[in-house]
């Protein structure tokens, strides 16, 4: 789960139980003498999506028995890490997101904008008994004004408000359907040794769509393809592994450099997530990457650099010989990250060029065509951050310089300049002693 998922730890169900009364029914003593209840009966797994969404998020739902009953912790996975994205990559002052195929329950609008009061949402859906309950739970959380419901045309665009709407996005959202036909998900189920983990309410028009969810995902990309950059960040959730390859292999054939991989687990399921953006606005390696042995050959590169200082006696010593370097480089602005460090015993700097003024091909006055025709864009921005931790072999401490490329498109520019400054970093520890 997500580092900032609540339900890490299972929660009491007997507790849920005193405090939402109509889950009562459904709770019971397993034989570990554990509170629990049956996750393949619909009403108890209803209840107890009602119980967290009001207890935890003040939100109520009406969910009807023939649409699908929304697993929050899971749907919850798929919000934060959004919100890691758009915290890190977006700037605007109100966050403009859309969800595909938001379903009766309209969760992920509901969750989202329960949790960040900026954020806005345009909800779609082809069917239309899941557009009336959407709209009805929608207007009994009172979030009319944030929360725009439409219905869209099965045989038309899938990103069809961002063709039509003259604001730009932040973000698009999706659950698609996971498979391509009614023995498809017989399959799925039979694969299963234990059989499915939850009921499924799911109708056929949430479930199946013809191609399975590789087509699905790979129409959003390619109309994405023509889109580009009227959203910052186009994502989807997979319910297959076997899924990713073939969508990563499409970003390949048209040269999108720019996505990201993550995993959603809860309990025993495991879902996938894929994003992909036009604009130069980098994600950390935490956000991007998974570690995954299956999927590591078609990870993203890597946007955080490492490198090791473990005879540095300190992270403000490795700070001091840090700034320094900076400032002996042409045509760089480098100020002190305002938000607390991640770690403790470590401080960050951020670096903004608008030209490549410090390889050695630059020095020699070969590359002057380097600065940007905009002033304002950067060809590189990044974050370095002075970590200090405490060796493994011994008592003395180590410290580590990590570059985090945080803006820009020539990744060979990144990877020149983090070379660069380490490389000066080393000779001028080496030069005031501070390393032995």
């Amino acid at each position: 789960m997500h580092p900032r998922n609540p339900y890490n730890k299972p929660p009491d169900f007997a507790d849920l139980a005193r405090r939402y009364p109509p889950l009562r029914p459904h709770v019971f003593i397993n034989h570990t003498g554990s509170s629990t209840i049956n996750f393949k009966n619909l009403p108890a797994q209803k209840r107890l999506t009602e119980a967290l969404l009001h207890l935890d998020y003040g939100l109520s739902l009406t969910l009807p028995d023939d649409r699908l009953c929304p697993p929050v912790p899971n749907r919850l996975n798929y919000v934060l890490w959004l919100q890691d994205i758009v915290k890190f990559t977006c700037g605007s002052a109100a966050i403009r997101g859309l969800d595909i195929g938001t379903g009766a329950s309209a969760i992920y609008p509901l969750l989202a904008c329960g949790i960040e009061h900026i954020w806005n949402f345009v909800a779609t859906d082809i069917d239309e008994r899941s557009i009336q309950f959407a709209k009805q739970n929608v207007s009994q959380n009172s979030m009319d004004s944030r929360i725009v419901v439409e219905r869209v045309q099965a045989d038309g665009p899938i990103l069809q408000p961002l063709h039509t709407s003259l604001m730009d996005f932040d973000f698009t959202m999706c659950n698609p359907p996971f498979y391509s036909s009614a023995e498809d998900v017989s399959r799925s189920a039979e694969f299963k040794e234990f059989g499915p983990n939850a009921v499924c309410s799911g109708a056929e028009v949430e479930m199946i769509t013809p191609g399975g969810e590789t087509n699905f995902v790979a129409r959003i990309f390619l109309e994405s393809l023509q889109l580009r950059t009227k959203c910052r960040w186009y994502t989807s959730m997979l319910g297959k592994m076997s899924s990713i390859p073939d969508i990563i292999s499409l970003f390949r054939e048209h040269n999108v450099d720019n996505y990201a991989i993550t995993e959603f687990v809860q309990g025993q399921t495991r879902r996938w997530a894929i994003g992909w953006s036009f604009q130069d606005a980098r994600l950390p390696d935490a956000f991007a990457r998974v570690s995954n042995p299956a999927l590591q050959n078609i990870m993203p590169s890597r946007n955080t650099l490492h490198h090791a200082f473990p005879g540095a006696r300190s992270a403000d010593i490795l700070a001091s010989a840090l700034r320094n370097v900076l400032a002996l480089i042409n045509g760089i602005t480098v100020t002190t990250s305002a938000t607390p460090a991640i770690h403790d015993h470590s401080s960050t700097m951020l670096v903004h060029a608008l030209s490549n003024t410090w390889s050695r091909a630059a020095r020699r006055g070969k590359l002057s065509g380097t600065i940007c025709a905009d002033q304002d864009l950067p060809v590189l921005r990044c974050s370095v951050e002075c970590r200090e931790r405490s060796s493994y072999t011994s008592s003395d401490i180590a410290c580590d310089l990590f570059f985090i490329w945080v803006e820009g498109k020539d990744r060979l520019i990144f990877e020149s300049f983090t070379s660069h400054v380490s490389r000066k970093v080393t000779s001028t520890l080496q030069e005031f002693g501070d390393v032995i």
